[in-house]
């Protein structure tokens, strides 16, 4: 995700990599083992094809490169006689249509569960054996309606800019049900986490998982009605620590896997406080940038000095200040130790997913990924059919965010940016800005020239072409 504004390049490449791995229903699996076959797992996530719509539509709008929707893809399996190929639009559409058909919603109208979403013990780190399998027949998850939510809309302005109109208005109307669905979900303080069945009900209502709680404010079900309430709550109930980023849960629960602070029993995941970041940025910006620092390897470093990983990279989750091992992260030893098989469908412990986390602490790119996508979301920075729209919310008087693609500047002139996509066009860039500022400013330079603008409440729009060889170039003056 960091790597759209950067190298998309290499963005590419992941895109095309995850579509070859699509199955012909749809569906992608947990991971990849050996050479290039499907990973054995227990676990059935059904985010997947969220997260593949959701990079491929940013990548594409940010960039414009609007020839790569139809880029023929190997699909799986890549070699021999059932080898194939496909457009990627066409791969992208597949998926899609495995979360309307396959995925689909429950009862509530929530997207379903299958045995886990982001969370793979959301089912089988916390319902009870001999419960799961009615309880995956009939599960929902308040997570992926609340990140279909965005993710749907924003695929569905790529299906605008590709030609797809139908698909486009079925998208969008998918994210708008999946947004009210979840909108019904507020149990008065947070949005409660998922449903588990008529025996065990909603999980999520007496404390709060932290997961589905940003993606409500991004995807806008967190309206303003609840927006400021929602934004207490977290502060007050998994922002306490001065030693770290948010806790996955605002207390650990005894029902979950795991000890108290540890993994996803209201430990610390850099996933997760990324998309934080982002929603914390469209309500308060200090707030936003206190998360962004607690999340930051500096900081670890800071706080936890003796502890090597953390320092220069780091793992999937760290144990919060409700485990003895703060700042570490899962630890398995001979008081702990491993507890149940992978190969028998269960969830260890503490040595989640079979693997003594503190062994190879160095795990995956979560700790370095997020920081540098949430950054731009410092600046607001959003894509859109018609151009960018930024909301900078940084809480200081100059700073510069500076991509190959998006550029943005705070200074005591004004302020100012750069859009280069692939693409020649012409682009509308939209800022949003605290009222005092947008008084401030009284016109628009645009590659050299002063040109028109529009404020409507707290926004101010302009247009400007762009070509390969030359971005569009702004700078709004004080």
């Amino acid at each position: 995700m960091p790597f759209v504004f950067s190298q998309p390049d290499i963005v590419k490449t992941i895109i095309r990599y995850t579509l070859k791995t699509v199955t012909p229903e749809g569906d992608i699996p947990y991971g990849i083992a050996g050479s290039g076959m499907y990973m054995p797992a227990p676990w059935k996530p059904s985010d997947q094809p969220l997260w593949l719509l959701w990079l491929a539509s940013e990548y594409v709008l940010a960039t414009r490169d609007m020839a790569f929707l139809d880029e023929m893809i190997s699909t799986y399996p890549v070699y021999g006689r059932k080898a194939g190929k496909a457009r990627v639009r066409e791969l992208l559409s597949r998926c899609f249509k495995y979360l309307v058909e396959s995925t689909g919603t429950g009862e509530h109208g929530l997207l379903r569960l299958s045995n886990g979403d982001w969370n793979d013990g959301v089912i089988l780190g916390y319902v009870p054996d001999e419960k799961r399998e009615e309880v995956v027949e009939v599960a929902e998850s308040v997570l992926n309606a609340s990140m279909a939510s965005f993710v749907l809309s924003l695929y569905s302005q790529l299906l605008t800019c590709a030609n797809e109109p139908s698909m486009a208005k079925e998208a969008l109307a998918l994210a708008a049900n999946q947004c009210e669905a979840v909108r019904k979900q507020w149990a008065g303080s947070w949005f409660r986490r998922a449903w588990l069945g008529e025996e065990l009900g909603w999980i999520g209502t007496d404390a709060m998982w932290l997961e589905p709680q940003p993606w409500a404010i991004i995807g806008g079900a967190a309206d303003e009605s609840k927006a400021d309430t929602l934004l207490k709550s977290i502060d007050n109930q998994v922002r306490r620590s001065p030693n770290h980023g948010a806790t996955l849960l605002s207390s650990p629960l005894h029902e979950m896997a795991g000890s108290p602070g540890v993994g996803i029993n209201a430990g610390v995941w850099p996933s997760i406080n990324g998309t934080l970041v982002w929603a914390l940025a469209r309500l308060n910006g200090a707030l936003a940038w206190d998360e962004w620092r607690k999340n930051s390897l500096a900081s670890h470093a800071e706080v936890y000095p003796e502890i090597w990983y953390g320092i220069w990279s780091g793992p999937d989750t760290y144990n919060s200040d409700y485990s003895e091992n703060s700042g570490h992260t899962i630890i398995v030893d001979e008081r702990t130790g491993v507890r149940a098989s992978i190969a028998e469908g269960e969830i260890e412990d503490e040595g989640f997913m079979g693997v003594g986390w503190s062994d190879f602490p160095v795990f995956n790119m979560h700790p370095h990924a997020w920081p540098l996508y949430s950054v731009a979301k410092l600046m607001g920075i959003e894509v859109t059919v018609d151009g960018v729209e930024l909301a900078p919310s940084l809480p200081h008087e100059k700073y510069e965010f500076i991509s190959p693609l998006v550029g943005f500047q705070k200074s005591n002139k004004g302020f100012s940016g750069r859009y280069a996509p692939s693409l020649s066009g012409t682009w509308i860039i939209t800022v949003k800005l605290p009222i005092d500022e947008l008084q401030r400013v009284s016109k628009v330079v645009v590659n050299g020239k002063e040109a028109d603008l529009t404020r409507e409440d707290d926004r101010i729009s302009f247009s400007g072409e762009s070509s390969p060889e030359e971005p569009l170039i702004w700078m709004l003056e004080y």
